[in-house]
């Protein structure tokens, strides 16, 4: 059965080549880059003081980018931005798209420079960095239940992984009996006793975001009840019930009820994280050349097929998202679906699938049943070093640098001068030796200081490379380096 973990961003407010939801604090990172098609900033809280104008197309980021306190409109596209208030609601974002909520915006500047005019504060785009969470479908399948997710909640917090980062808590199919007589989705009474609302209570308490999930078709993918002709009635409830986060998978549904439900989403007034899957058998959907504009309308696009726990399976998806990296940033990613790790594969395995989510500014959904994981699995999912590159505000996807037969050097912007994350990736059937050179990544030439992500642990100085002499089969090395201006 496909299933995709698509996560469309219930963004207040999604425009031109970004998606924005309207403001989630907690997702909250800056939004520096001005790269392709960026999310605009959406609203939320009200801004400390007036956004800088900006020249070069769109009005001014607001200086916390929440809904302007003062502002009025803001400037009309190509025009300078606005005086006392900055930029409205929606001020111009990395990818220099005007917002749509909460006051009048306008439109941004084509070119993308205004995400970095603005004066500083935390972005409040919904979705700034890759979402990370846990989802039901690949351990669980067709049974969610209220104490499943309640546990899984709990975990959370007490293995760590709410305080290494991971946030949405996610219902995927199955959870809906069908709909009441004013046509209402309803929880499955056996499995939701307390209903959706009381989850996502109970969820928020422990400091977490509540996801759920739905389809563009009359029936789910399980054959549970569909959304289809139902989007603004949906859209109301996800949003009275307090749900943060959307997943609409295709399920043989038509794909333009992808852009239905993005409008029914904005028109609620929650800002949800909405996770789209436009992939329905066999074979990807991908910008440019999905028939869904993907960036325009949702935070998250899954980008192939199911993943299952195999080498084959998310290698095969790693090599999907490689040639994709220009479309990635915050606000909206390339999503080759869940995590398997402590699934059955290899430790070794478990890191480079981990690993290469990471670099790849993938979305880290555990899909494992977290209340029974190892140590291991624990450790993999919670190394703050990892995940750390993932998390980076830049929001950079990384690219092959360097191959030797199968196997590959990976590398990624991270924030700070000269600063990047570095995978020597060992696809090969025997331990290899592996070396990265600073001129391949864009480093230069000199010394340069050098971390083992997965050990946690300080190298030292290298000088114009790196060799890892024993990289394992199908195993990662994952360095973090940083040269001095």
């Amino acid at each position: 059965m496909k299933k995709a973990s698509c996560s469309f961003a219930l963004a207040v407010a999604f425009v031109g080549l970004g998606c924005s939801q309207s403001s989630a604090p907690s997702d909250g990172s800056s939004n520096a880059d001005g790269g392709k098609g960026g999310a605009p900033i959406s609203s939320g809280g009200s801004n400390a003081s007036a956004g800088t104008s900006s020249t070069s197309g769109a009005a001014g980021a607001p200086a916390t980018g929440g809904a302007g306190a003062t502002a009025g409109a803001s400037g009309a596209p190509g025009a300078a931005g606005a005086g006392t208030g900055g930029a409205g609601t929606g001020g111009a974002g990395t990818g220099g798209a005007g917002g749509h909520m909460g006051g009048a915006a306008g439109g941004g500047g084509a070119s993308g420079a205004a995400g970095a005019a603005g004066a500083g504060g935390g972005s409040t785009i919904v979705g700034a960095t890759p979402p990370m969470g846990w989802n039901s479908w690949n351990n669980f399948g067709c049974s969610p239940s209220e104490s499943l997710l309640k546990g899984v909640a709990d975990v959370f917090v007490s293995s760590g992984m709410a305080a290494a980062g991971y946030k949405y808590v996610n219902i995927d199919d199955c959870w809906m009996s069908g709909r009441d007589s004013s046509g209402n989705l309803v929880a499955d009474a056996t499995k939701f006793p307390s209903g959706i609302k009381a989850l996502a209570d109970y969820v928020h308490g422990k400091g977490l975001k509540l996801g759920i999930y739905e389809t563009p078709y009359t029936t789910t993918c399980a054959g549970k009840t569909g959304g289809q002709g139902h989007e603004v009635q949906d859209a109301k409830s996800y949003a009275a019930w307090g749900v943060d986060y959307l997943k609409y998978d295709d399920c043989r549904g038509a794909l333009t009820g992808f852009a239905t439900m993005h409008d029914a989403l904005i028109a609620a007034g929650r800002p949800i994280f909405y996770s789209i899957n436009p992939v329905y058998g066999a074979g990807s959907c991908v910008p440019p050349n999905c028939a869904v504009d993907e960036l325009k309308l949702s935070n998250m696009w899954r980008i192939g097929f199911d993943i299952t726990n195999t080498w084959a399976s998310f290698t095969g998806l790693i090599d999907t998202d490689k040639p994709l990296a220009q479309y990635a940033g915050p606000g909206h990613w390339n999503d080759p679906d869940m995590l398997e790790v402590g699934r059955g594969m290899s430790a070794d395995e478990d890191r480079s699938h981990f690993g290469m989510w990471a670099m790849l500014a993938a979305p880290l959904i555990a899909g494992n049943d977290i209340t029974k994981m190892s140590d291991t699995t624990k450790a993999i999912l919670t190394n703050t070093d990892v995940i750390a590159v993932n998390q980076d505000p830049l929001g950079k996807q990384a690219t092959v640098v360097a191959t030797s037969g199968s196997n590959q050097v990976w590398a990624k912007k991270l924030s700070g001068t000269n600063t990047y994350a570095v995978a020597l990736f060992n696809r090969s059937g025997s331990a290899a030796s592996m070396t990265v050179k600073w001129s391949d990544v864009g480093l230069p030439a000199g010394s340069a200081t050098v971390r083992d992500l997965y050990a946690q642990k300080d190298l030292g100085p290298s000088s114009d490379s790196y060799t890892a002499t024993s990289v394992p089969s199908h195993g990662i090395v994952m360095l973090k380096i940083v040269s001095a201006p």
